[in-house]
């Protein structure tokens, strides 16, 4: 028996979760985007998260509203008189437009929680991000909304000038690839126009999650088939190879025909291609892009911008992909160079510990690391896990790395301002974005003959009973407060042990992380033939 300190063995585990996301070979290409942005405590999720994704943004009047005022729900027993009473209860038009208000008003504290979660910008430089630990509470920089903002409010551009007929063909591949809705202000009734997906872009992003996750699976069963010392796994891969392999090219073949791959790379392309003749045109298309997005929050009233997901019901879809980690998987990747602490941006440390001040992930100083060792050979864990593609239809990436721009000169406010030094790491306004967010559910841990268990399981009870603190193991969340809010209140997560068996489940899903496309290039880095600038 191997006793090992905690910090060993996330380093382990995310070592092979880090190969699993990124790993390729000749059928599975290895991923362009390998870094990680790693939540500690992961954040916890539940499918009433993301209605607005798949209802939109218009309020509906649910049968459970409904019942509850007539009374006809789960009721007590003591209640049924009154219940019954109820059931006579007239529902007049006003009351059902004061629900789909109730419902309209809790869509958009959605779709503003959400888009404050994945609006930062991940320190690519630091071993400690301190920006994710803050996601919902503005800290000096600024975040990627409010950076992306500046960047095109300060920028210059090449003059020239487009015929008309090219500028003709811009508009209808903008048409394609965003379209514009009218939305009611819950502030003040005016209505507003929001810039969202095209039907086209969410059937790209809805294959391309499908192709991903298709490839999540062949790896993940690659990796055990090769390294595991598991004979069923060892008899999975060898059977099944071939079938995993369709799998994939089949999902690369549905990303091409039914997800508009080759027409959407192909407008991509055109634009970029638009770029070095006129400029100031899509700048200005992309500051409109930016303002039609913009929505104000009801509670906060400020300011957000739209952000969605694709599928938005990725939590009870299918793709998920089942995570296995056991000692013979620490065997092989004991000898690993990952290292958690240093190969990507994180919050917290590699320990099973708690977390203090309510589960606050700002902060350090509560952190309390338990006295559990683990038995290397009879360590387990389990999770299902997929990636969800994030998609902004106000952020245009193409033009950060652009050679067509440039800060203006002649303002002291940007003076020495840079989207990416092309360092490595690379420092600037915008060095890294999220671009999928990591999500595991249905997580599942096996302590057999672990030093210093029952100690920490005591001290676990009462964190979580005084609800002052979080369990935390690397990224995941194993009950306690997580200490952000959510549309239904503080969000916490509540385990399951069984004493016998030393298991710990925790149900439910959790955003572990998020998978970031770094800006490794310098720029803003203009062509030095540019003479004339707007």
């Amino acid at each position: 028996m191997a006793l090992v300190e905690p910090s060993v063995m996330v380093n382990s585990i995310m070592g092979k979760l880090y190969n699993i996301l990124t790993n390729g070979d000749d059928t599975v290409p290895k991923s362009e985007d390998n870094f990680f942005s790693w939540a500690t405590p992961g954040i916890p999720i539940e499918p009433t998260d993301f209605e607005f994704l798949s209802q939109g943004l218009t309020g509906v009047v649910k049968k459970s509203k409904l019942d509850e005022i007539r009374g006809t729900g789960a009721a007590t027993e003591g209640a049924a008189t009154e219940g019954a009473a109820a059931e006579n209860t007239e529902i007049t038009p006003q009351m059902l437009e004061t629900l789909r208000a109730q419902d309209t008003e809790g869509l958009y504290m959605q779709a503003e929680n959400f888009s404050r979660l994945v609006d930062f910008v991940p320190d690519v430089a630091s071993t400690t991000n301190n920006q994710f630990a803050q996601l919902s509470v503005m800290n000096n920089e600024g975040t990627l909304s409010e950076r992306y903002e500046y960047i095109l409010r300060m920028s210059q551009v090449m003059q020239s000038e487009l015929p008309a007929q090219t500028k003709e063909k811009i508009e209808k591949f903008r048409s394609l690839l965003s379209v514009t809705k009218t939305k009611k202000d819950l502030i003040d009734d005016t209505e507003i126009q929001v810039t969202e997906p095209s039907p086209m872009v969410v059937a790209y992003n809805q294959k391309m999650a499908a192709y991903e996750n298709a490839a999540l699976e062949y790896n993940s069963r690659k990796i055990d088939g090769l390294t595991a010392d598991n004979v069923k796994a060892v008899h999975f891969w060898h059977n099944n190879a071939n079938i995993l392999r369709h799998r994939v090219r089949q999902a690369m073949a549905d990303w091409v025909n039914d997800g508009y791959k080759n027409d959407y790379e192909r407008i991509a392309a055109f634009i970029d291609q638009v770029m070095q003749r006129d400029m100031s045109l899509l700048k200005q298309q992309y500051r409109d892009d930016l303002e039609k997005a913009r929505l104000t929050g009801t509670a906060s009233g400020s300011d957000f911008y739209y952000t969605s997901l694709v599928p938005g019901n990725f939590m009870k879809a299918s793709g998920w992909t089942e995570f296995t980690f056991s000692s013979s998987d620490f065997n092989n990747s004991s000898n690993s160079s990952y290292d958690f602490s240093k190969s990507s941006s994180r919050v917290g440390g590699g320990y099973l510990g708690i977390f203090g001040g309510g589960g606050s992930a700002s902060s350090t100083s509560g952190q309390t690391q338990s006295h559990v060792q683990f038995d290397s050979a009879n360590f387990g864990m389990s999770f299902k896990i997929t990636q969800v593609p994030i998609v902004r239809p106000w952020f245009k990436s193409s033009y950060l790395m652009s050679k067509l721009w440039r800060f203006d000169p002649s303002n002291p406010e940007a003076k020495g301002d840079m989207v990416s030094d092309g360092g490595k790491p690379p420092k600037g306004l915008i060095p890294a974005y999220p671009t999928s967010m990591i999500c595991i559910k249905d997580l599942s841990l096996r302590f057999s003959k672990s030093s210093g268990f029952t100690d920490a399981e005591a001290s676990w009870k009462r964190a979580s009973a005084s609800g002052s603190a979080a369990i935390v193991l690397g990224p995941f969340h194993l009950g306690g407060s997580h200490g952000r809010s959510s549309s239904s209140g503080q969000r916490s997560s509540q385990y399951h042990y069984d004493s016998q068996t030393q298991t710990m489940t925790v149900p439910g899903g959790q955003v572990i992380g998020y998978k970031c496309h770094v800006n490794d290039e310098k720029a803003p880095d203009p062509s030095g033939s540019i003479t004339e600038w707007i």
